[in-house]
């Protein structure tokens, strides 16, 4: 079921001459490492065969990159096949979630049965995350979901705060989206991976497919205790994995340079868009961390619903944030793409903005 996901061709039915640039989608702008391509073709007769069941060389790949061991790391489908999977598994009664965030996740605890506890982050407080005693209050609520960075916001948490909550609460399974964090600078100020196969009620969650550039295979794992990964592993459906994306993610993972150009790049990107959208008046970015800029609009008779449309008639797709829990339409979210898209995009935002050129009557 279609949840309102950013990425134009996946959801959209409007239709124009020109070709559409998605800044919609968080996809790093640089695509996939070269390997991909090679091995997917190298190995391509391989789809006559089952893909490896148990990721197992896989497994043992990353476990050696992130310094765990192979039983406390499960492979799926995606990041999203893993928030499914674990209320699945572990069948909290209710469950947390800090909103705004990941759409998927109310979504993964509803399809286990779970009630859904959900706590509003402050706007007034640029949606930041502070530690309140009062999201565990309720003794049923075995299970918490978070972002880090958020999406859509893009905020981060820092590492002493989750550690000093998640051994606080015990009885809590911690489930941490970590989908964005290879973007982000100095992530050991704030990722909990390392501790993820020791603490017993976390769970850390990474994708492969935002940062290595290829979504359409879909790829994902977690860490977490090797007791957990073990029960997880009773409920996960068998062959989930193709062979083409276990490929994939080795390959990209082993590719050092392409790592290295992807931050730079990252890193120049959306410090330029950041500077840029704080100097059009109507628009107010919040600091970015990852590949992605959040922003909030400023300007009479301009919201996100509107603003996204005129866009998307000029040929940009952005991401409007009002279909998110705790957000409205006075927000929208951006992806960091190359230089001359992204100087394309603030050109066109300078025009709706100064000259309120969008009209959104004409638009309702």
């Amino acid at each position: 079921m279609f949840k309102g996901h950013g990425g134009y061709r996946e959801h959209t039915n409007v239709h124009t001459k020109n070709a559409v640039l998605d800044f919609s989608a968080n996809i790093n702008p640089l695509g996939y490492p070269e390997g991909v391509h090679k091995t997917v073709f190298e190995n391509f007769d391989d789809i006559l065969h089952y893909p490896d069941i148990d990721c197992y060389s896989l497994k043992k790949y990353i476990a050696r990159k992130i310094a765990h061991s192979a039983n406390e790391i499960v492979v799926g489908n995606g990041s999203t096949e893993l928030f499914y999977l674990a209320p699945r598994a572990l069948k909290p009664v209710k469950g947390i979630i800090l909103q705004p965030s990941f759409s998927e996740f109310p979504e993964a605890l509803k399809c286990s049965g779970t009630e859904v506890v959900p706590y509003a982050l402050n706007d007034e407080d640029d949606f930041s995350f502070h530690y309140n005693k009062n999201y565990f209050q309720d003794e049923k609520a075995g299970m918490l979901f978070l972002c880090n960075p958020n999406n859509p916001t893009g905020l981060l948490i820092e590492k002493r705060t989750l550690l000093a909550m998640i051994q606080q609460h015990s009885n809590v399974m911690f489930v941490v989206d970590e989908a964005f964090m290879d973007f982000v600078d100095e992530p050991e100020r704030y990722t909990v991976i390392n501790e993820a196969g020791t603490l017993e009620n976390l769970i850390v969650v990474r994708s492969l497919t935002k940062f290595y550039g290829f979504p359409g295979l879909r790829i994902g794992y977690l860490v977490a205790h090797a007791n957990v990964a073990e029960k997880l592993l009773e409920y996960k459906e068998p062959w989930t994995v193709n062979t083409f994306a276990q490929y994939a993610a080795m390959v990209s993972m082993e590719d050092d340079a392409f790592i290295a150009a992807s931050k730079e790049f990252i890193r120049n990107e959306r410090v330029f868009l950041y500077e840029e959208l704080s100097n059009i008046r109507g628009l107010i970015p919040y600091k970015p961390a990852a590949n992605f800029v959040f922003v909030k609009i400023n300007a009479e008779g301009i919201n996100s619903v509107f603003l996204s449309k005129w866009m998307l008639e000029q040929g940009i797709a952005i991401r409007d944030c009002s279909n998110f829990a705790g957000l409205n339409d006075e927000y929208f979210r951006i992806a960091v793409r190359t230089r001359e898209e992204n100087t394309k995009l603030i050109n066109v935002f300078k025009k709706v903005l100064s000259s309120r050129v969008c009209n959104p009557m004409s638009l309702s």
